[in-house]
């Protein structure tokens, strides 16, 4: 579940459970800043920025459309977090919304759910304590009563077949790795499950949703070759067989970090699925009679979602620059007819002549749209329908950046062009800027930059009159196989040294000093954030370092070895930085790890962190505040009690903002001192 107001901190890593929470001494909030961010207002000097337009303006979050059975369920956020349903078939819109149950989801996670109309009952994806342990659970919507269905250590899918009589899930054994995982089938009425057949070493299963036949003898899902992330396959299982094996559909000697079968049957031979075998994500045919796999598009840019309709695939392929809604052809792949739109669109779900599809862009707030759709020479067109969005009041109070789109140059040069490389970055600016050109700040995005997407971080830094700037640094999403891959093996390097260019061309382009520039992230990008501030001149032969001037990290990992032992995505870890089990690798992640550095962090640096995080345990931060503190390093440590990965409620969320408006204030008010860099320019 992603909360609205952490959502540009987009988050990778999935780790095992720490130890049970404890309290943890001087890392609460003074009395006072909780009382205040806990009415909702935060502060940074004479600006008051209330949040309650930003979350409950427009309160919704994580939309999960079944056009199979005309509903729509939706988490509306608040104090507490409550899934609603609501009807798809009129057009009585958020009117129709009713809430199904009593619980509350900013205790919990929600990943997934799948509305059974049979039993109008819900099958999800869950855990009970915001920890991330996943397993299925069922709800029904009549009473809203909730039933745990298994309980495994985690699972990582699960797909119900056309006749909603059998599901397919991919439970995880194992308390560290090397986990086992088998595909299990269970059926529906009595909840009896059969264990059909297991990975191995050679072909591990790995998240992806779990899919039916048309005939539901066989079941499609993701596998890696050898635990390799770059070696993904499209595999089968057929499930009438005395002794199941795994099929591999995939040409397993094509590298693929993607692949994914859409919903539907083209008939009982012939499925679509997903995969960028050759850089991007593009639309593939799949015959079960062959076993051959034809590639139908060829876009240079990543189909990032697609449904089956009666008129074709519709779907969009978009990078961070603008978005094409198309219909495709789904025998030839050819395209029907399309629209372009800035920003970022996604198809949600389609069936029949109706699809859902969501529109938004760094100055423009999310928007659903529940529409007929039809091809002509102009383009999709959309006929009756409905759409939701904010009303001119709530937008004129969450919009509060101008975006910009630019190019930034970096050090090296695009292999592919031979030209120097730019990064692409999204700079939001304030549109009212403070007059006191001393409250001025910049806070640069350390990972998952660049995104054509709305950003309640952004906009809240805005409102404070902050300016926003986030880069797309190697490794991160939206230009393809290829760029993704540039921080293969070298997690903590290049990836910081861009970060280090955008602070220089933020210095020349904002008319800032060192000390008005910070780094912050999430997950991934908090492992960022405390590398730049600690990273060592010399690294991979650059003699570079940047004097950010603050630091703002949530859930990040410290010791990159730590992480791998305890991280259920071991297989990341060595994508990205190497196998421990090899001493140059595990030096290279011993000196990558912020935790080894810390003696050169200078910059003040706010970590935050929820007790019960899974994916990043709490530890990875208390590690490196209890060290920073050991050495009097400027370091705060705010953990939030019961929360996982992202923190979720009005109160704790405005606890956690009015934290990093206390510390950005303690940094416009310190002047640099007197010889540094701050303060004599560059």
């Amino acid at each position: 579940m992603r909360s609205p107001l952490v959502a540009s901190l987009t988050l990778m890593a999935a780790c095992a459970p720490p130890n049970a929470a404890r309290p943890y001494p001087n890392t609460e909030p003074p009395a006072g800043e909780a009382a205040v961010a806990s009415e909702g207002v935060v502060h940074y000097f004479d600006r008051a920025v209330d949040l309650a337009p930003f979350l409950t303006g427009f309160p919704y979050v994580q939309w999960m459309p079944s056009l199979r059975t005309d509903r729509m369920f939706v988490l509306k956020t608040g104090d507490r977090y409550e899934l609603q349903a609501l009807d798809l078939a009129g057009a009585g819109g958020l009117a129709s919304a009713v809430t199904v149950s009593d619980v509350d989801w900013s205790q919990r996670s929600l990943w997934r759910v799948h509305h059974h109309s049979a039993t109008d009952t819900l099958w999800l994806h869950a855990d009970a304590r915001n920890d991330e342990h996943m397993n299925l659970w069922t709800m029904n919507l009549k009473t809203g009563s909730l039933e745990q269905v298994t309980d495994h250590d985690y699972v990582y899918g699960f797909g119900l077949d056309e006749a909603e009589s059998q599901v397919a899930y991919l439970p995880r054994a194992g308390a560290a790795p090397p986990y086992r995982t088998c595909l299990r089938v269970m059926d529906v009425a009595s909840k009896a499950a059969r264990e059909v057949v297991c990975d191995t070493p050679a072909l591990a299963f790995t998240w992806s949703t779990p899919r039916f036949s048309q005939d539901g003898r066989e079941v499609f899902f993701a596998a890696q070759v050898d635990g390799d992330r770059n070696r993904v396959q499209l595999v089968a299982v057929d499930l009438a067989a005395a002794r199941p094996s795994v099929r591999v559909v995939t040409d397993a000697r094509v590298p693929r970090t993607d692949v994914e079968l859409l919903e539907g049957w083209l008939d009982a031979d012939t499925a679509l699925f997903i995969a960028n075998d050759d850089g991007f994500r593009n639309l593939y045919s799949m015959s079960r009679k062959t076993g051959a796999a034809r590639q139908l598009t060829r876009f240079t840019e990543d189909l990032t979602s697609a449904s089956l309709t009666d008129i074709g695939v519709v779907g969009v392929h978009r990078s961070p620059l603008g978005s094409s809604l198309a219909v495709i052809d789904p025998r030839t792949g050819k395209v029907a007819a399309a629209r372009q739109l800035p920003g970022a669109a996604d198809v949600l779900d389609g069936r029949g002549g109706r699809v859902v599809w969501s529109h938004e862009a760094p100055d423009q707030h999310f928007e659903l749209n529940v529409q007929q759709v039809w091809a002509d020479a102009q383009g999709p067109a959309f006929g009756r329908g409905w759409s939701l969005g904010l009303d001119e009041a709530v937008r004129g109070a969450v919009v509060q950046c101008k975006a910009e789109r630019v190019a930034i140059p970096t050090f090296d040069r695009d292999k592919a062009t031979g030209k120097p490389r730019e990064l692409h970055a999204f700079v939001l600016t304030p549109l009212r800027p403070p007059a006191d050109p001393s409250r001025r700040l910049a806070l640069i995005e350390a990972f998952y930059g660049g995104e054509n997407h709305y950003s309640t971080f952004a906009h809240v830094m805005c409102a404070a009159g902050l300016t926003v700037v986030s880069p797309t640094v190697r490794g991160g999403d939206g230009f393809g196989k290829a760029f993704a891959a540039l921080n293969d093996r070298d997690l903590g390097g290049d990836e910081i040294v861009d970060l280090f260019h955008v602070a220089r061309w933020a210095e020349r382009t904002l008319d800032l000093r060192p000390a008005q520039i910070g780094v912050f992230g999430g997950s991934h990008g908090g492992y960022a954030t405390m590398r730049a501030l600690t990273f060592p001149p010399g690294t991979k032969g650059h003699d570079d370092r940047y004097e950010f001037g603050f630091g703002l990290a949530h859930a990040g990992f410290s010791d990159i070895k730590s992480f791998h032992d305890q991280c259920n995505i071991p297989d990341w870890v060595v994508l990205e930085s190497g196998d421990p089990a090899r001493p140059d690798d595990l030096a290279r992640m011993k000196d990558r790890s912020p935790l080894s550095h810390v003696d050169l962090l200078a910059a003040p640096l706010l970590l935050t962190h929820g007790s019960n995080d899974w994916r990043v345990p709490v530890g990875e931060s208390r590690a490196f505040f209890e060290k920073a503190r050991a050495l009097g390093k400027p370091v705060t440590l705010v953990e939030f009690e019961g929360q996982g990965h992202h923190i979720e409620g009005i109160e704790r969320i405005a606890r956690l903002y009015q934290a990093r408006f206390d510390l950005l204030q303690r940094v416009a008010e310190s002047p640099p001192a007197p010889g540094s860099a701050s303060a004599a320019g560059r």
